[in-house]
């Protein structure tokens, strides 16, 4: 099995999240990752994965994220 990347536990003003970087095909990317807090049945995903940059570069945190 290949390890594509890691992920760390934080805590942000509105919970919990992680945040890491994935490599696939030697691009790596930063992802940040957040609890479903809308899931209203099995076929909505538990969480959901977000780039963590923006177009600028700049790293996003949990405060500017759409939800």
């Amino acid at each position: 099995m290949e390890k594509l990347g890691a992920l760390w536990l934080k805590d942000g003003k509105k919970g919990k999240y992680m945040s890491g970087v994935v490599e696939i095909n030697g691009v790596k990317t930063n992802i940040l990752v957040f609890k479903n807090d809308h899931k209203e049945s099995d076929k909505h995903p538990d969480y959901n994965i977000y780039l963590s940059e923006d177009k600028r570069g700049k790293v996003a945190d949990d405060d500017e994220l759409p939800f």
